[in-house]
């Protein structure tokens, strides 16, 4: 058995780091994407270099946080796989949470968005994400920060439409993981205080985050309707985006409430193929956006 944990470190290693939550860290290059600038060099090698930073530093911040949850994972039916909680992964290995948490901030091209992050994960993990309503509005600033760091790093200015849209769905993004996982609590009849919700209140979560999805629709609509022609050569191409985002977000809604949602919002898309679908509808309305000759559409 000890010759063989070796062999196993190179495979468990990176299930303990999450790092298939690294494309999360790709929403630092999206100021380059929608400012186009990826004509530069400089400015793809910082995102480059602040997309390396955060997956660090937030491989770092998901080993603390397992072994802060040590206790509640292995009474959980998916969680207790999880290396620490399993066992597969010896704890004295949690000592790489914060050698990677500093690796991250000493590579991070804007420290200083990149330790707020840090430090909101790391109150997430031990406090704010038993406080209700709190917990979710976190979650969706700690995505918030990718973008924001990725403009930082890149010196590029964040507009108030795109922080409004991205709040926007990124709340409903929060409202529809802790819904998943109260209904899964819920169902096994566990104690959902622990996380600051009762039964009675999923159903008024899930209209909060109903809420959200169709706002970051609207909030996208009304700035395609200001008819951004600086940007985009043909922007009516980007109503193509406002059906796909929605349906979605509602797609992702109903099958949260069929039970289907893993616990990670971001795991589930990944393996749905209407998802990529979706994001592919997104991305043919972006490049038509600023490809297509103006006035090809009547």
């Amino acid at each position: 058995k000890l010759c063989s944990a070796p062999r196993r470190l190179p495979m468990t290693l990176p299930r303990a780091m999450r790092a298939y939550q690294w494309v999360k860290n790709l929403l630092v290059f999206l100021p380059v994407l929608l400012a186009q600038a990826w004509g530069s060099g400089a400015t793809l090698r910082n995102a480059a270099v602040m997309f390396a930073a955060f997956s660090l530093a937030a491989s770092g911040c998901y080993i603390i946080n397992d072994l802060l949850d040590l206790k509640a994972d292995r009474s959980h039916p998916r969680k207790r796989r999880r290396p620490f909680a399993s066992g597969a992964l010896p704890l004295r290995h949690g000592a790489l949470g914060p050698v990677l948490l500093m690796l991250g901030l000493g590579l991070a091209a804007s420290a200083l968005v990149l330790l707020g992050y840090a430090a909101l994960t790391s109150a997430y993990s031990c406090y704010l994400k038993t406080r209700p309503l709190i917990d979710a509005f976190v979650l969706a600033g700690l995505y918030t920060l990718r973008i924001i760091g990725g403009a930082v790093a890149c010196s590029i200015a964040l507009s108030n439409w795109l922080l409004a849209f991205s709040g926007s769905l990124f709340l409903a993004l929060a409202f529809i993981k802790r819904v998943g996982e109260l209904r899964d609590l819920a169902a096994r009849g566990a104690d959902m205080h622990r996380r600051g919700y009762s039964a009675s209140d999923i159903l008024v979560i899930q209209t909060m985050g109903l809420a959200s999805s169709f706002m970051s629709a609207l909030v996208l609509a009304l700035y395609i309707d200001t008819n951004p022609a600086s940007l985009y050569a043909e922007p009516r191409m980007l109503w193509l985006m406002v059906p796909a985002i929605l349906f979605w977000q509602c797609r992702l809604w109903l099958s949260t409430s069929r039970g289907y949602m893993s616990d990670d919002t971001i795991v589930y898309a990944a393996r749905d193929k209407v998802s990529w679908l979706c994001f592919a509808v997104v991305a043919l309305a972006f490049i038509g956006a600023i490809t297509l000759p103006p006035g090809v559409i009547p």
